[in-house]
């Protein structure tokens, strides 16, 4: 499950133990816990808090940053940002388990899509910055266009991956759509259908070509943030078959996001949407 445990100031605010206790029993097994902001001590201090809280419950967590800077403007300036920040966040938890793994970039977008060499180069610093205090961390990296499967040929492996590599790629990220061709869901029709096969086939081919894992780091039920005019009964049945594919070409996925299936304010579930959260995780 996708998480803004620290990525917004209410995240931050309501976050509790009990989120993360609630999540395990539920049967979500990792969390990717982004971030957009300064590595700053009060941030740090509730990410310390959460992956302490993930790990005592059998959570996966996954740190994921967004930095916006080096995206809308990917120049030496920004680039050297997130070094710093990934420097600083690798130093800080290079004694934490290894069950704790690192999520280098949040889709690129903006800027950075029409530049695929400054993406690669951020990840060969990174990498090779990272590795100096973690070196058997797991360390994720994604493709331009927000992360898309068809982009992962374009990725160039870092040469201080050491082995302890994934790369991450996002489809449906803001859920599906009745009328934009890229991601169609209406009924589920075998065409919808092949739209999911076809970004799953390019990531399992790419895994093959290369030897590198990939997993699948949000897709999105429903079309929340736009509209949200799916019904339960029809996210479910989307739900259902991004869960079945996925789950038979053996790529773990990440759902956005926490604040659709879990009042955060009353560490509770939301009732209208566990049909589809039992869908995916039960």
């Amino acid at each position: 499950m996708d998480v803004d445990w620290s990525k917004t100031n209410q995240g931050r605010k309501y976050y509790n133990a009990q989120a993360a206790e609630d999540f395990a029993a539920a049967g979500v097994s990792h969390v990717r816990i982004r971030i957009a902001d300064l590595a700053s001590g009060d941030l740090l201090e509730g990410l310390d808090r959460q992956i302490a809280d993930c790990l005592e419950h059998g959570l996966l967590p996954v740190i994921a940053y967004q930095a916006d800077d080096f995206k809308n403007d990917p120049d030496e300036k920004n680039v050297q940002k997130v070094v710093d920040w990934w420097s600083k966040v690798a130093r800080r938890y290079q004694d934490t388990s290894y069950l704790l793994s690192f999520d280098l970039l949040i889709e690129a977008t903006d800027a950075l899509n029409k530049q695929p060499e400054a993406l690669n180069e951020l990840y060969e610093k990174l990498v090779t910055e990272i590795r100096k205090t973690n070196p058997e961390r797991i360390i994720m990296i994604s493709p331009r266009l927000r992360s898309d499967a068809a982009y992962l040929h374009e990725l160039e492996i870092p040469s201080a991956h050491n082995g302890y590599l994934m790369a991450e790629w996002h489809f449906y990220a803001s859920g599906p759509s009745k009328t934009n061709d890229r991601k169609l869901w209406t009924t589920g029709s075998d065409h919808e259908r092949s739209l999911i096969d076809e970004k799953i086939a390019l990531a399992l081919a790419w895994q093959k070509e290369t030897g590198i894992p990939t997993w699948v780091g949000a897709w999105m039920p429903g079309n929340y943030n736009d509209g949200n005019d799916y019904t339960i009964e029809e996210q479910v049945a989307f739900a259902s078959y991004m869960t079945r594919q996925l789950t038979a070409a053996g790529i773990p996925f990440s759902v956005n996001s926490d604040t659709k299936f879990y009042d955060r304010k009353a560490n509770e579930w939301i009732p209208e949407m566990e049909p589809v959260f039992n869908c995916i995780y039960h």
